[in-house]
């Protein structure tokens, strides 16, 4: 199955309606939301509507420890954030972490915060609400993260629809020499990472997975436009026969200028939240059995 999906709903009003756009264009299978901004609970009044009308939505948590601020008690969670409670770690900090002694208490700090996010999106959902998990910039692949969520999941007994694993083949990309100036030296180093933490995940897996997941979006990140989505597409499309699924993630929405405020506390997300999109796959002929 071929699934076109798109992250950081949530992130801002306008971010949000124009991903909402997309779904009632029929152009996503699933969002994702983000449960920590300020915007929250707007967001999530849009969005109720717009599940009615589309039941087949896929509707994800998106994890979040990187901006704004927290849903968990901050006297439980010093590690995590700042003096006024906005997320002050980065990613290398999460993995080099997962290899040292202060291991431990960032998963139990982890855990606390993965819960608070799970019990903030669960009460703004739908009361047959299945969870769905993945997380911004695929923290949850990190092995601490991996081990917190893992315990939350497994310590509720929360049922779960599906975890992102952010496994994407490098064949694609190898076999297109013309496009290899193309890809930003830092999202291959990501894929590197990432590649060696889904080897961990298959270890310590938290629920059963059918078939094979796959992820269209990592390397490409950020610039995800149609011409590039069109002449790999043949060469990615075979990584979504059944039972696998291929999820081509977007970021589609734009946070407006007048919409910043503290809480946007990275600058490099900021900077890329409020520019321009690729024109991407609102011009591509999607499959029919990735529709809503």
């Amino acid at each position: 199955m071929i699934i076109y999906h798109a992250d950081d709903y949530g992130i801002s009003i306008n971010a949000s309606k124009e991903i909402l756009a997309l779904v009632q264009q029929g152009k996503l299978s699933g969002i994702s939301v983000i449960p920590n901004m300020s915007c929250f609970a707007d967001c999530i009044d849009l969005l109720l509507p717009v599940m009615k009308e589309r039941p087949a939505l896929t509707v994800a948590l998106h994890l979040n420890f990187f901006e704004g601020h927290c849903c968990a008690d901050p006297a439980e969670i010093p590690l995590l954030i700042d003096e006024n409670g906005y997320f002050k770690c980065s990613w290398m900090y999460f993995f080099k972490s997962s290899y040292t002694s202060a291991r431990n208490e960032l998963r139990k700090q982890l855990s606390t915060e993965i819960q608070a996010q799970i019990q903030k999106l669960y009460h703004a959902m739908p009361s047959d609400y299945v969870l769905c998990l993945d997380s911004h910039q695929h923290s949850h692949m990190i092995p601490v993260v991996w081990d917190a969520l893992r315990d939350v999941v497994l310590w509720n007994h929360y049922p779960v629809q599906y975890i992102r694993i952010s496994r994407e083949p490098l064949a694609p990309y190898l076999s297109t020499p013309a496009l290899y100036h193309t890809y930003p030296p830092v999202n291959l180093i990501k894929n590197v990472i990432i590649q060696f933490c889904t080897w961990y995940t298959k270890r310590h897996p938290i629920i059963p997975m059918k078939g094979n997941y796959y992820l269209w979006g990592l390397i490409m990140g950020g610039s995800m436009d149609a011409d590039r989505i069109n002449r790999l597409m043949d060469k990615f499309q075979k990584y979504g026969q059944d039972p696998d699924t291929l999820e081509l993630l977007f970021h589609p929405g734009i946070i407006l200028p007048e919409e910043l405020s503290p809480e946007y506390n990275n600058p490099d997300f900021k900077a890329a939240e409020t520019s321009p999109k690729p024109v991407s796959y609102t011009h591509l002929t999607l499959p029919t059995n990735s529709l809503v």
